[in-house]
């Protein structure tokens, strides 16, 4: 072998070792990222499992709904991103009043109790209330 031919070999090589080197930097990088992804999912699910809200009674005037909801769960949830279902529209923007144990709070502990008050014209004709939490688990009352 000639030096040209011994010279082109350590360029490929050479070549060769850089190309494995970024390659793997970047399939180390997305892996972490996937395990990553992967936990805070599995975070987001298990939050998810520990998370109830019961209606436990509600009442209307005319223009009103008044609600009060226990979390019954093993997690906080946070007030300020419920969403307010009546008769299967969403009325979230309508809350007037929101306060937790008679306090006005965006944190709604664990056994503690939520009383929303919200505006609706159709409040005579309530049938059915859902309260949606941030990670989608919700309470229903069905009226009679």
């Amino acid at each position: 072998m000639g030096f040209s031919t011994s010279a082109a070999t350590a360029v490929i090589f050479t070549g060769i070792i850089v190309m494995f080197s970024v390659t793997v930097g970047t399939v180390f990088d997305t892996y972490s990222d996937l395990k990553d992804a992967a936990l805070d999912v599995s975070d987001t699910e298990y939050d998810r499992q520990r998370t109830r809200v019961s209606v436990v009674n509600s009442s209307f005037n005319s223009t009103h709904v008044f609600i009060n909801a226990t979390n019954t769960g093993e997690v906080n949830i946070d007030a300020d991103l419920l969403d307010v279902l009546l008769n299967g529209t969403m009325e979230t923007e309508s809350i007037v009043i929101q306060q937790v144990e008679g306090t006005v709070s965006g944190v709604w502990g664990v056994h503690e109790t939520l009383y929303l008050e919200v505006s609706y014209s159709g409040a005579n004709n309530l049938t059915r209330i859902r309260l949606i939490t941030h990670n989608g688990v919700s309470g229903t009352k069905v009226m009679s």
